[in-house]
């Protein structure tokens, strides 16, 4: 009776350790620029273009305008 009951409590710590370490790791993977960023990489060139040519343009509009010589006072 006692060497069952000592099976079943090390049974159900292992299930929970290795519970634990499966929860850790999807944690650590469920990085969201990670996860797109294997998507996009996942893509052919031209399936990527589109994506690529939308992000730059995000970032051109983001940057404030380059100064011209002639705004100089």
């Amino acid at each position: 009776m006692t060497t069952a009951l000592i099976v079943v409590v090390a049974a159900v710590v292992v299930v929970a350790i290795v519970v634990a370490v499966a929860r850790a790791r999807r944690s650590r993977h469920s990085d969201g620029v990670a996860t797109f960023r294997r998507q996009i990489d996942a893509l052919s060139p031209e399936a990527r273009r589109p994506v690529v040519d939308k992000v730059q343009q995000l970032e051109d509009a983001a940057e404030p305008p380059a100064e011209r010589p002639e705004d100089r006072s």
